[in-house]
């Protein structure tokens, strides 16, 4: 899954030289199986998740949709997430700076809807606009809905690794369930919990601060990584349901290892082109 740059290794001196400007870091690639059960017979591809020190760089599946595997990269050290799209040869950047760039976006957009809406009759006011808010972004934010977390205390053996069983919910629907293992009990795991609890606490306040865009605007629900500080440790298994009950997809840890890993894998590739969030809503 990784596209990460090849290296010029012709000779002893250009690879010290290499080595003392770009040198490698050691690290932990995770190989995860996923299944997508909305196709039949369901859809199975493998992601890799890499982590080194404050960076995650994670595979993203195609899905049902028949798209192009793309990838996440999420860089502790500047706060930002960057969605890849390899089909597009481009990326998008999630940041503070984003945040206030949409608020401002809103903001702006409220204002021009109110000043339209001064000369237009009464009768007609209350309607257009609530077509109007309807296809805009609102101005503040409803209190996101908070999911539950559950720990059942089950326990099972899953691809080798004693899990104990999680259950995620929200508005009494469940949303997943996670068989977690203990950081001890994965290659690398204490090294790597601080990436993933980083990346937690930024999705959470991702979710809580981002503008609800309206129909036809992304989605921003309930996210898997959301209770990743809460779990103590790294889901082996996890399986999403959809509204009706039936089981939408899965995800299973098959392999982790240490491994040297180019610094500039938590880059977007050379000569992809960076696009605005949201273009084209």
């Amino acid at each position: 899954m990784s596209r990460q740059r090849r290296w010029n290794r012709g000779g002893i001196g250009s690879w010290a030289l290499l080595m003392a400007v770009a040198p490698l870091t050691a690290g932990v690639v995770y190989e995860i199986e996923v299944k997508d059960h909305q196709q039949s017979p369901p859809k199975t591809e493998s992601i890799q998740a890499a982590v080194e020190g404050r960076h995650l760089k994670m595979g993203i599946a195609s899905g049902s949709q028949g798209g192009k595997q793309g990838e996440m990269i999420f860089r502790g050290d500047r706060r930002e997430m960057v969605v890849i799209d390899h089909e597009k040869r481009s990326y998008q950047v999630m940041n503070e700076e984003t945040m206030r760039q949409i608020a401002g976006q809103v903001n702006a957009a409220m204002s021009q809807m109110q000043e339209a809406l001064k000369d237009v009759p009464e009768d007609k006011r209350a309607m257009l606009e609530q077509m109007m808010k309807q296809r805009m972004p609102t101005q503040t934010p409803p209190k996101r809905a908070q999911s539950e977390l559950e720990r059942t205390g089950e326990r099972a053996t899953h691809n080798g690794y004693p899990c104990v069983k999680y259950v995620v919910r929200k508005d009494g629907r469940k949303l997943r369930e996670l068989w977690v293992t203990d950081w001890d009990n994965i290659e690398g795991g204490k090294d790597v919990v601080g990436a993933f609890e980083d990346m937690a606490d930024f999705v959470r306040e991702l979710l809580d601060s981002i503008p609800n865009m309206g129909p036809g605007g992304p989605e921003f629900g309930d996210n898997a990584f959301e209770h990743m500080k809460d779990l103590g440790g790294f889901p082996v298994l996890t399986r999403e349901f959809d509204e009706d009950g039936s089981l939408e997809g899965e995800s299973t840890l098959r392999s982790a290892k240490r491994q040297t890993i180019d610094p500039d894998a938590f880059d977007p590739p050379t000569g992809y082109k960076r696009q605005q969030m949201f273009d084209g809503r």
